[in-house]
């Protein structure tokens, strides 16, 4: 056995297993009601604990909503990249992002549905996260159709963000739009219309 072979499995760092846990509690209907002791319970650790890493509640949200953002956007432009490579639809962009968020179910519930509005700072991040994927939106406009004006290149980037905005609510809640079409459907319709919003 060798010295890699004994040592431990990766766990994540106290402060990681805090946001972890809590995304979990946040992505609950009653995500406003989630205290400090109930996170550090599903941590494993102590109220006081978690007040070591975090000053409050509300910084483990942020940062789960800042991680959970920022690894949204890389996704986003390596997708935007592979499209753009092998000249395929910019609909893909969002049908992809949707199967990446099956495996971040969580994360993806609390920044799509239950934390808008939450506080000025979430809308902040929100708004400074946008603006990431409007820029990676708009280079797939750029890519999908030859000769596109900044203004329109900027009209689809919106449009696009917006159809995977509501997609992902329904994807996520599991609405009527969803159960009433099935996942393969759904995901075919968005493809479609991301396809008709690039070809306009």
């Amino acid at each position: 056995m060798t010295a890699a072979d004994k040592r431990p499995a990766h766990r994540p760092s106290r402060r990681t297993a805090v946001v972890q846990a809590a995304m979990q509690l946040f992505a609950s209907p009653r995500s406003d009601a989630v205290t400090v002791a109930q996170i550090a319970e599903a941590a494993g650790m102590t109220s006081a604990a978690v007040y070591y890493h975090f000053a409050s509640k509300d910084d483990v949200l942020l940062e789960g909503l800042r991680s959970f953002g920022e690894a949204m956007v890389t996704e986003a432009r390596r997708v935007q990249q592979d499209v753009a490579a092998r000249g395929a639809s910019v609909g893909e962009v969002p049908v992809r992002l949707l199967g990446w968020m099956d495996a971040r179910a969580d994360e993806a519930r609390v920044w799509f549905v239950t934390s808008s509005g939450v506080s000025l700072a979430v809308e902040q991040l929100r708004r400074e996260l946008r603006h990431d994927l409007m820029t990676v939106f708009t280079r797939a406009a750029k890519a999908a159709r030859a000769r596109t004006s900044a203004a329109e290149a900027a009209v689809i980037a919106t449009a696009l963000l917006s159809l995977l905005e509501t997609a992902a609510t329904s994807w996520l809640v599991e609405d009527e739009s969803l159960t009433g079409l099935g996942r393969p459907a759904f995901l075919e319709e968005t493809d479609l219309l991301a396809r008709r919003i690039t070809s306009l």
